[in-house]
């Protein structure tokens, strides 16, 4: 595209009076083309970028101080001594007063009694349960040793028993044999008596008879062993039953005792806990009839006297901490929302400025003022700040961080709402955007522009939409310095392509 150069008016006429005196009509008609080739605003521009903007509302506080604190005894009586006035500076733990502690005294001397009573009840006990269970054990072990000796008593009648029997046994079956053969001569001679000859006498051959009883009395003998085998077995299986029994019952009994000596411990250790709590609840209780200083500040007020009493509950002495103070605005519930603990704000006060942070937002609102309350601990001293005096606070509420921005003073507005002009190949277009906060020289632009859009930031009777545009400070305004009629070719590039367009 042809760059259009500036031409001042006067240039213009003189250039058409020396084409009409050089060229005639021909020449006269090209200048009157050139006069009427279009105009270009000249204006400034800037591409759309990102931004942060942040409001900042201000709003009437009051100083108070920091910690304010009553101090409120836990103990009633009467005040023996009292040690500062108003006025006085103390610091945290000081004594401010004393309550008569005669009472708490002796409750605690009745504590320690009783822990060392526990004790003692503790220890007698343990030993009766421990001699107990020695008794116990020296019985059980001589009861053991009993059933042992019976055992091996038993053992030895068993064996003893077992073997008479087992020699009766013997010795009946050896007299068996003797006998039975004696039977079978008398037999074979009273045989051969009956098959010939004259009959012999059927006499029994000696000693038989004797042996016959023998045999007889051996076998009395030899069940009476038996018997006594038997007897003595049962007695053995008995006394090693017996045994085993005792084994069993010295080992349930162990376990009992150290069940009940285990239980009995743990009980008792429960009781001289619960003793030895008793001994640290009458030491605070004590503890309460000497008032200290919970925080180091200036007494403002003092409740209590000498002789006078002290009463549970009712503030004595009032502290106040004025090394840091605390200054309390309110505010509407939008802006409550913008704020976070730990922000920081800014107070004025004649001429000064201190610095703050929020220590605490109100969660509910005031029905009086229909606001929110919002404390911050200030960086000054009382002396600076003193009590209850107003300060104009400043906080930052709304705040649009790396958000798309342009210069406030490129927005219009009419009957549709907010535009701009952007430059499109040096071109105004009319672009209808939505916007969002702003300052004094930003706004923020939510709806209608991209990053890197070129806006016109400059006003000018002449700028409408679709007009040809001239950046003004660009390279081509100081083309317009060269000689008349020089001329050069090439396309005009937009401001963000490295090239400003010239404009007349």
């Amino acid at each position: 595209m042809k760059k259009i150069r500036k031409q001042t008016a006067a240039g213009i006429a003189v250039m058409l009076m020396l084409a009409m005196m050089l060229g005639g009509c021909g020449a006269a008609a090209e200048m009157a083309e050139v006069t009427e080739e279009e105009s270009a605003v000249t204006v400034s521009v800037q591409n759309v970028g990102t931004g942060t903007i942040t409001l900042t509302n201000s709003f009437v506080g009051t100083i108070s101080p920091e910690e304010t604190v009553m101090v409120i005894p836990l103990a009633a009586g009467t005040v023996t001594e009292t040690f500062f006035e108003v006025g006085d500076t103390v610091q945290a733990g000081d004594v401010l007063f004393k309550i008569d502690d005669e009472s708490a005294k002796l409750a605690l001397e009745q504590a320690q009694l009783n822990v060392e009573s526990t004790k003692n009840q503790s220890n007698s006990t343990m030993n009766t349960l421990i001699n107990q269970q020695d008794s116990s054990d020296l019985q059980i072990e001589s009861s053991k040793l009993q059933s042992q000796s019976q055992y091996e008593q038993a053992q030895i009648a068993y064996v003893m028993a077992k073997d008479a029997y087992e020699a009766a046994d013997d010795r009946y079956d050896e007299l068996k044999k003797q006998y039975d053969n004696m039977s079978k001569q008398a037999g074979v001679a009273q045989q051969s008596s009956v098959s010939g000859g004259d009959p012999l006498p059927l006499n029994n051959p000696p000693g038989m008879d004797e042996v016959k009883t023998a045999l007889d009395s051996m076998k009395s003998a030899r069940d009476q062993a038996y018997q006594a085998y038997l007897t003595a077995r049962s007695a053995y299986h008995a006394a090693e039953k017996g045994r085993d029994i005792t084994d069993e019952t010295k080992e349930m009994t162990d376990d009992q005792l150290a069940t009940t000596i285990e239980d009995t411990e743990a009980s008792l250790a429960t009781g001289l806990s619960l003793a030895a709590l008793g001994v640290e609840q009458a030491q605070m209780a004590l503890s309460y009839y000497t008032v200290t200083a919970p925080v180091s500040g200036v007494i403002e007020s003092k409740n209590v006297d000498v002789n006078g009493m002290a009463a549970q509950g009712n503030p004595a002495y009032t502290i106040v901490n004025n090394n840091t103070m605390t200054v309390t605005f309110q505010v509407s519930e939008a802006v409550k929302n913008t704020l976070s603990i730990g922000q920081g704000v800014t107070l004025e006060r004649n001429n000064d400025t201190y610095t703050a942070q929020i220590t605490e937002i109100g969660a509910s609102v005031n029905p009086q003022s229909g606001l929110f309350q919002i404390k911050a601990c200030v960086a000054a001293n009382g002396a600076q700040l003193p009590s209850g005096v107003s300060v104009k606070v400043s906080a930052d509420t709304y705040r649009a961080e790396n958000t798309m921005v342009i210069p406030y003073e490129a927005v219009y507005y009419d009957s549709n709402g907010a535009y701009v002009y952007t430059s499109v190949d040096n071109r105004a277009v009319k672009t209808q955007i939505t916007t969002g906060i702003f300052d004094d020289d930003n706004i923020v632009v939510t709806e209608g522009l991209n990053l890197g859009d070129i806006v016109v930031t400059s006003w000018s009777p002449q700028l409408t939409g679709g007009v040809l545009l001239h950046a003004a400070g660009t390279k081509e305004d100081a083309e317009t310095e060269a000689p008349a009629g020089a001329e050069e070719s090439g396309d005009a590039q937009t401001p963000s392509d490295g090239e400003n367009a010239e404009a007349e």
